[in-house]
């Protein structure tokens, strides 16, 4: 339904004196900018331990709390984001984000760079919320193919970087790697600025002229939940246990990927390949599942892409253990082409299930729990398994969690979540 406050329709230009685009475009930037703090940790990780002579184990809680506390932080963002508006949440949490990053280079003392660490990762998060769900605000019509580029870019972000920190010598000086920090910072901070000045929400009940929504994007009921109303249906909860239990497979592997590739005796080559290929494929796949589910609907795409992830986790298993880099580089792309798509399906299933005046609570709420729980899996409950069972067991385990995310999303292909009071209307429409 078109916003006629005044009697009149409202295009997106007539609102914001440019196209709905322009706010998209600056989502996807301030978005990529916060990639390197997941996509590109697997290789930096392996300097900041080296440079600062940190455990494994320690490293590994780094990733953790990343997750944790970026997790955390898409709840206020949320919160803050839908009350007033992206811009100044989005500028301010740009500059934070950059510290946090920038404090990898303030070593060698441990809980000092954490401390900075946590800070930046939580307005990480912030700007995650901000940039996904503005597929939600502005692109009802596009909700899986938008949210599945924005969501791609948390992953596209960090391939400027991820080759050349794999390239520095292991004779460079330390200074080498730091160059590459200083400029990471500073592009998370300079990008969110900029990209802050032209986002803004769309006002409420805003649609596009003429959009007439089809069998697979229909909402259930037209009511707008709020954070409270839409974490009391069963529906988000079912979504939350399928969030953490996906979220946890996927980032045993995003963390540890050259170590897993490594444990194999694998070639540097191999190594790179998987990180770099995993950053590419695994944001194509949020697009390219997130236009899937636009034709297929949220819950079949969600079902057959974590299956394929959990089976293509598996062979990545058998892949290393029979000595083939080619096929294990293949597989561990293709496990996560199927798991990146979660960040997509999950943030375009809140909004069609609870609507878009609390996109940004609802989804942050469902975000900030279960990816921060998956975190304590896919950082060091992780390390511990590997250090105890090896690599197979951990990876073995990823696999399983991913195939019971799908199969948990099955039943609500037939109970989508409808105003309390509403049930029997939309039993008898279904008829």
């Amino acid at each position: 339904m078109a916003t006629r406050a005044t009697g009149t329709y409202q295009s997106d230009t007539e609102i914001l004196g440019y196209s709905r685009w322009v706010v998209f475009i600056c989502a996807f930037l301030a978005m990529a900018v916060i990639s390197p703090y997941e996509y590109a940790w697997s290789s930096m990780a392996q300097h900041i331990g080296g440079i600062y002579g940190w455990s494994s184990i320690q490293i590994g809680w780094m990733f953790t709390l990343f997750v944790i506390f970026e997790s955390l932080g898409t709840i206020p963002g949320g919160i803050l984001r839908d009350k007033y508006g992206p811009r100044w949440v989005t500028a301010i949490a740009g500059v934070i984000a950059g510290i946090g990053i920038f404090a990898t280079s303030l070593g060698p003392s441990y809980s000092f760079v954490l401390v900075l660490w946590c800070i930046g990762s939580l307005f990480a998060g912030f700007i995650y919320n901000t940039a996904v769900t503005t597929a939600n605000k502005w692109f009802p019509d596009k909700r899986g193919i938008t949210a599945g580029l924005i969501a791609g870019a948390f992953g596209w972000g960090s391939l400027p970087f991820i080759f050349p920190i794999r390239a520095i010598p292991k004779t460079a000086p330390d200074t080498t790697f730091f160059h590459v920090i200083y400029i990471m910072a500073a592009i998370i901070g300079g990008v969110a600025i900029v990209t802050s000045l032209f986002m803004k929400d769309p006002p409420q009940g805003w649609r596009p002229e003429g959009w007439v929504p089809s069998k697979t994007t229909q909402r259930a009921t037209e009511h707008e939940f709020t954070l409270g109303e839409a974490a009391a249906t069963w529906q988000f909860w079912v979504l939350m246990i399928s969030f953490i239990l996906i979220s946890s497979a996927g980032l045993a592997g995003v963390s540890k990927i050259v170590k897993y590739s490594n444990s194999f005796h694998f070639a540097a080559a191999a190594a790179t390949g998987a990180a770099g290929g995993i950053a590419l494929f695994n944001g194509l796949g949020r697009v390219v599942l997130g236009g899937v589910s636009d034709k297929i609907g949220r819950e079949n795409a969600m079902i057959w892409s974590y299956l394929l992830c959990g089976a293509f986790l598996f062979l990545t298993i058998i892949a290393g253990s029979s000595g083939s880099e080619t096929l294990f580089v293949i597989c561990a792309i293709a496990a996560f082409f199927f798991w990146g798509p979660m960040f997509s399906l999950f943030p375009a299933t809140i909004g069609q299930y609870y609507g878009d005046l609390a996109a940004g609570s609802n989804y942050g709420l469902l975000y900030g729990i279960a990816k921060g729980l998956g975190g304590v899996y896919g950082g060091v409950l992780s390390a511990f398994l590997i250090k105890g069972q090896g690599y197979p067991v951990a990876m073995g385990v990823a696999a399983v969690m991913a195939i019971v995310a799908g199969l948990l999303i099955i039943p609500l292909k037939s109970s989508p979540p409808v105003k309390v009071g509403e049930a029997r209307r939309a039993g008898q429409a279904a008829e």
